[in-house]
């Protein structure tokens, strides 16, 4: 006769084998289940930090000159006398268009490049006196009405927010150049002449279409000689140098 806890084991033993065989059924069911189950994730394809510049942009700008000293001196039959150093300065603003293209970099930064058209208005003036034997004469010289066509290139930091920019160009404006002896009269000549310009700045982009710049810019005319007439003449270069603040919108 099997005793008790002999039939006891027994039963065990089948109920254990009963369950691990009920599991290895439903493995390959489960497999089946997860595997069909799963989906593979969208892949987001990572947003590039570098905007497109190749683009159109038009812009305002204003800004303020000073330096550039020119020493006039005032030539007469009885010889070449000087008045002193001439340094237009003052305030002016301006309108601006331009193009842009761009050239990724290896070094991780945009190189950007293009051209840029330009009006300045307002004038630009100075004066400057002395006593020649006994007679006050003064003299002046002004800078206005200012066309630009400028290369302008430069390389964006790595999140493209900020381009880093350099310009060379030629310029146009009229120059003013004068001069008056008490007792003597007053002659006065305007011309318009020829330049460069040169200016290093910054691009802070805000948005996708708004921009602010701020640059510093050095702005020489050819040298010439003025005949004032009367007998009077003077070799006149002007040139400035400004700090110039813009904003820009790009299309």
């Amino acid at each position: 006769m099997v005793s008790r806890k002999v039939f006891q084991g027994r039963c065990l033993s089948r109920v254990f084998s009963a369950m691990v065989i009920a599991v290895l059924s439903a493995v390959p069911t489960l497999a089946g289940d997860v595997i069909g189950d799963v989906t593979e994730p969208d892949i987001i394809a990572p947003q590039s930090s570098t905007q497109d510049a190749s683009a159109f942009y038009l812009g305002v700008s204003g800004g303020y000159a000073s330096g550039g000293s020119d020493e006039f001196g005032l030539r007469t039959a009885g010889g070449l006398f000087s008045i002193g150093d001439v340094s237009p300065n003052g305030a002016y603003g301006g309108i601006r268009g331009g193009w842009r293209g761009i050239l990724p970099a290896r070094v991780g930064r945009d190189f950007v490049y293009g051209v840029e058209v330009g009006y300045d208005f307002g004038t630009l003036d100075d004066s400057s006196s002395t006593v020649i034997m006994g007679i006050p004469v003064t003299a002046g010289s002004s800078i206005s009405d200012v066309l630009s066509v400028r290369l302008r290139s430069g390389l964006r930091n790595r999140n493209s927010s900020i381009l880093y920019f350099g310009t060379i160009g030629y310029v146009q404006g009229d120059i003013m150049t004068s001069a008056s002896i008490t007792g003597g009269g007053a002659f006065q000549v305007q011309d318009r002449r020829n330049g460069f310009s040169a200016s290093l700045g910054a691009e802070h982009q805000l948005n996708k279409n708004w921009s602010i710049t701020g640059e510093i810019e050095y702005v020489q005319f050819e040298s010439r000689t003025i005949d004032l007439g009367g007998g009077f003449s003077t070799k006149s270069t002007p040139s400035f140098t400004g700090l110039r603040f813009g904003l820009n919108y790009t299309f």
